[in-house]
């Protein structure tokens, strides 16, 4: 009776009385099928396809019996122009084995993967650089090579104990998660390259009925060995998303919640809404403890009129654009000057639209001083006010202007010689200007004033020549007509 040998290695098995003085020499064979189940050999690829034979398809004695495919640990190199499939022989053999990808790219679109297959059913991709534990069921025309560890249970502690160690993720490693050395995790979208292709980590809960209050996912931030122990050890800091409701078909209003701790667990500081409203609270219970919200810019170097910040109310998804997606209203603080060691001189500047992009309506100075950019002040009530004098002084005879823009009230002393008068930047035309001049010894000289004054009686008041006057002029027109009058003379 001849020999036969097993299905999967193709170990010789010696029927009763055979081999006569050969035996040992078969056994020796034998022994070296089974040394290589115990080891390990590297397989050069080329090309695009190679057969891994794991035993003849006919065995028959000797050294043609031993095969590359007995061996359980196999490391693939070659440099490879593309993918390369790695048929597994016979497709009766159930066999399973430790694969190492060390294949090189010789072009220039690799690195490229190994495909194991054995028959028409499923194959493995072992991508480069890549290691995997694969099994061949050994069925025929439609045999089916496995990945053991597609599925993979850990029953305890899984440690990558190497510096920037990689878990790569998807069919084409698209997805990575990357350790850095002392810092922590680098999570990385590296499968598409193309715009809009961001990192998402989505946190999902799997409750079945989502009631108000119900936390849908929470990051926490703690410090748990610090050795201070109690409020230190406590979470510090927290992100959650919160149901602002139940939930159902047409709802999934959520709330996005922002804590920190002070000497407590962390509690709610800040929360967004479902409907992007904004709501932040300063906790602390004891006097002067505002709520602050604080802009700053990166700028190094502030100049003029550069803006330090700014809040814009828009409406950008008005039905009828134009004008009505444009900023309708602003505040920013705007830089009066170069900034220095002794000067950040800052505007409040207040904008509002109208026809356009908002403008500025109103500005509050660094000195305090409130401009409404020839703007109305509309049902004011005024108290213990005062009104800033363009104190001329001297006038020194020739052409003096009284210059509205620097006060409406007014003092100048005549003195040297003729003096004319001209008045300078009144309001517009509807709206009404009047400005106080008190003269100091008008009459020492002569006074000419400009033809737009309309005297009582057309006539101009004699004004004193060592003495006050008090002179009021008014104007509904834009100074086309000024209405003069003596207020006081002489006076004392």
């Amino acid at each position: 009776m001849a020999s036969s040998f097993t299905t999967s290695l193709g170990i010789e098995e010696m029927a009763t009385g055979e081999k006569s003085g050969t035996w040992g020499t078969i056994s020796n064979f034998n022994w070296d099928i089974m040394d290589r189940i115990t080891a390990y050999t590297s397989v050069a690829l080329s090309g695009t396809t190679h057969t891994l034979t794991v035993r003849e398809a006919s065995p028959g004695t000797g050294t043609e019996n031993l095969q590359d495919g007995m061996y359980r640990v196999i490391k693939f190199t070659g440099a490879l122009g593309a993918n390369n499939t790695v048929t597994i022989a016979p497709n009766t053999t159930k066999v399973f084995f430790i694969i190492i990808n060390a294949t090189t790219d010789s072009g220039s679109s690799g690195p490229y993967s190994v495909i194991l297959t054995q028959g028409s059913g499923a194959n493995v991709t072992v991508q480069n650089g890549n290691n995997a534990v694969v099994y061949c069921d050994g069925g025929g025309s439609g045999a089916v090579v496995t990945d053991a560890l597609s599925d993979l249970q850990i029953g305890d502690d899984l440690s990558l104990v190497s510096d920037s160690a990689v878990i790569n993720l998807g069919a084409d490693n698209d997805v990575t998660i990357t350790h850095v050395a002392d810092t922590g995790l680098k999570l990385k979208q590296a499968g598409a390259t193309g715009d809009g292709k961001p990192f998402v980590l989505t946190m999902q809960t799997g409750e079945l009925d989502i009631a108000v209050d119900d936390v849908l996912g929470q990051i926490d931030f703690q410090a748990p060995d610090e050795a201070a122990g109690t409020d230190a050890i406590l979470v510090a800091a927290g992100i959650s998303a919160i149901s602002e409701g139940d939930f159902s078909a047409s709802n999934n209003a959520t709330k996005l919640s922002f804590k920190t701790g002070a000497s407590e667990a962390a509690t709610e500081k800040m929360y967004i809404t479902s409907a992007g409203n904004v709501n932040m609270k300063n906790t602390a219970t004891g006097d002067d403890t505002p709520m602050v919200v604080t802009l700053q810019t990166g700028e190094t170097d502030i100049a003029a009129d550069d803006v330090l910040g700014k809040i814009a109310f828009q409406a950008p998804d008005e039905a009828t654009g134009t004008d009505a997606i444009l900023v309708a209203a602003a505040i920013q603080a705007r830089s009066e000057g170069d900034f220095s060691s002794s000067s950040n001189a800052t505007s409040m500047d207040f904008m509002t639209g109208l026809s356009g992009v908002a403008a500025t309506r109103m500005s509050l100075t660094s000195a305090g001083t409130l401009n409404l950019n020839d703007n109305i002040l509309q049902r004011a009530n005024l108290q213990d006010y005062g009104e800033v004098t363009n104190a001329i002084g001297a006038t020194g005879g020739g052409t003096q202007a009284i210059d509205l823009t620097l006060g409406n009230s007014v003092s100048a002393t005549v003195d040297t010689s003729a003096n004319t008068f001209t008045f300078t930047n009144p309001t517009a035309s509807d709206e009404a200007c009047s400005f106080t001049l008190i003269l100091t010894n008008g009459g020492s000289q002569t006074v000419n004033w400009p033809a737009s004054v309309d005297w009582t009686a057309a006539t101009a008041p004699t004004l004193t020549a060592s003495g006050v006057d008090v002179l009021v002029f008014t104007t509904i027109d834009g100074g086309t007509i000024w209405h003069g009058m003596a207020a006081s003379l002489t006076s004392s």
